[in-house]
């Protein structure tokens, strides 16, 4: 067995949650759009039911679109599972650990890896472009 390869076991344990997980996340989207028809249907005369369901409308679309990311990233997971290449970390291609995989299903590193992209990200950080004249940048000082 090289050192890239999951004991059978534990892949059957992480496919079969991944599934349950996609499967879930599954049932939650059919359920979201179905009530999406449903109040879509309902007809509204009050003005303060509208914007309630109107705010209702909103955040169901945002609840659908983070789940359908999640059911994604699953589904991501599992071919990289299929490929011999889920659970290991892609900077020191070390396990990323059954427990950090049950949290977050779809991690691509372990937590010192993940820990060390984050400070990196936090320490390079956006770059952002105010829209300020040239006279009033630093470059310019």
């Amino acid at each position: 067995m090289s050192p890239r390869t999951l004991d059978p076991h534990i892949m059957g344990e992480l496919e079969k949650f991944l599934r349950d997980e996609l499967g879930r996340l599954q049932d939650s989207l059919r359920a979201i759009a179905h009530e999406t028809r449903v109040t879509e249907k309902a007809a509204l005369t009050d003005v303060t039911a509208h914007a309630a369901d109107t705010l209702h409308s909103e955040i169901q679309v945002t609840l659908a679109d983070r789940r359908a990311q999640k059911a994604a990233q699953i589904q991501d997971a599992l071919q990289r599972l299929a490929a011999g290449e889920y659970g290991f970390c892609q900077e020191c291609e070390g396990f990323v650990g059954v427990p950090r995989l049950r949290a977050l299903p779809f991690a691509q590193r372990c937590r010192d890896c993940q820990g060390h992209a984050e400070r990196r990200a936090r320490r390079e950080g956006p770059v952002v472009d105010r829209g300020l004249p040239p006279e009033l940048t630093a470059e310019a000082a």
